[in-house]
């Protein structure tokens, strides 16, 4: 638990979540819009997220080598 909660909104990258969430070892971060709790993002969602993304990157790779 932390006394200062870091919060997040619909605009915050999944970049920016990791280094939060690791830096202050965070597994959580509440999700506002307009001051109301919309949801929360877990690491697992964040890792989830980044796994997408590096596949699909290598998929665009593999058809731009293949031709």
């Amino acid at each position: 638990m932390t006394d200062t909660v870091y919060r997040c909104d619909e605009g915050t990258s999944v970049n920016e979540l990791m280094e939060v969430m690791t830096t202050r070892h965070f597994r959580h971060v509440p999700v506002e819009v307009d001051g109301r709790l919309i949801g929360i993002i877990s690491i697992g969602d964040v890792v989830k997220s980044r796994i997408r993304e590096v596949e699909q990157e290598a998929e665009h790779i593999k058809s731009y080598i293949a031709g």
